[in-house]
């Protein structure tokens, strides 16, 4: 029996005294009359579709990812707000001799910089994804034609990121991150979900993998238009729709399979389908190429050897 009460002052959960847990594990029964039944089983929608958005989701990988007490709230931070505040900071510095000719003192900018807020590295209300430098795609030391081919395919940064976490990790954390935002409210969340889904649907070589495909592409995939179907349209309007980041990185994908061959055809009908429910409209393979082809034209970056 795990039992905690909530408190006013802190608005948080805390755990009652062993006294009290043992008065409240031995009088079990008196608790039903303030419950109401959970139904579980197959034909429960509800409950299944829980399944499938947690399925992935481990103690292991809770104590992992969550601040050390378990609990997070709508202010628990994570290292994307240190990346966000770095380059706030480095933009101001940059704009420093435009401020200057403005009539900006020195003493002014730095009050400036000051008065930015700071993440609180050293606090442990924070989540511990595992870091997606989602720009920083292409191995060290890369030669130039390796830096243009990983800058966009990111599928050397999930092979590399592979090395150290499993498959099923991956996962974890793209459901783990879906419910932070959707029902703990913390848009530290959507910026790791993001992240997942544009390094896992943005790996074009990886598609001739087959060990990677069934392994982490397609339950990706699957887990997304998962979370698609339980999406209040509102949810989708106001924070999947910002910056057009998802049919973007959908169109990517869908470029990305029909150039390896097409062996994902029947995933991405059935993904087809569940954008149906947002009046999302999904290009052919075809009809990306035709415009992709179009757009770099003799413009296309060349790689020259020195």
């Amino acid at each position: 029996v795990v039992a905690k009460r909530w408190c006013q002052e802190t608005e948080d959960l805390v755990v009652v005294n062993e006294e009290d847990t043992e008065r409240i594990r031995q009088n079990i029964r008196d608790l039903d009359k303030g419950l109401g039944a959970y139904q579980t089983g197959e034909n429960n929608q509800t409950y299944t579709q829980w399944q499938q958005l947690t399925c992935k989701i481990t103690p292991k990988l809770l104590h992992e990812v969550l601040p050390p007490h378990g609990c997070f709230s709508s202010a628990t931070g994570s290292a994307y707000e240190d990346e966000e505040m770095a380059a706030v900071l480095k933009k101001l510095k940059q704009q420093a001799p435009a401020m200057a000719e403005q009539g900006v003192s020195a003493a002014e900018l730095q009050s400036i910089i000051d008065a930015e807020p700071t993440a609180d590295c050293a606090s442990t209300d924070r989540f511990n994804f595992t870091p997606i430098n989602i720009r920083h795609s292409f191995p060290p030391h890369a030669t130039p034609d390796e830096l243009r081919r990983f800058s966009k395919d990111k599928s050397w940064l999930l092979r590399s990121i592979l090395q150290s976490r499993t498959c099923e990790d991956i996962l974890g954390e793209f459901q783990l991150a879906f419910l932070v935002i959707l029902v703990g409210q913390n848009f530290c969340g959507i910026e790791h979900w993001k992240r997942i889904l544009h390094l896992v649907l943005g790996s074009a070589e990886v598609l001739g993998d087959a060990r990677v495909v069934e392994t982490v592409v397609v339950p990706v995939l699957r887990c997304f238009m998962s979370q698609l179907r339980v999406c209040p349209h509102e949810f989708v309007a106001s924070v999947l729709e910002q910056d057009n980041f998802v049919a973007e990185i959908l169109q990517e994908f869908v470029l990305n399979v029909y150039e390896s061959g097409g062996g994902l055809d029947p995933e991405i009908a059935r993904l087809r389908a569940v954008l149906k429910m947002f009046d999302w409209v999904l290009p052919e393979g075809q009809q990306l190429q035709t415009k992709a082809d179009e757009e770099e034209g003799e413009y296309a970056p060349q790689v020259v050897d020195l």
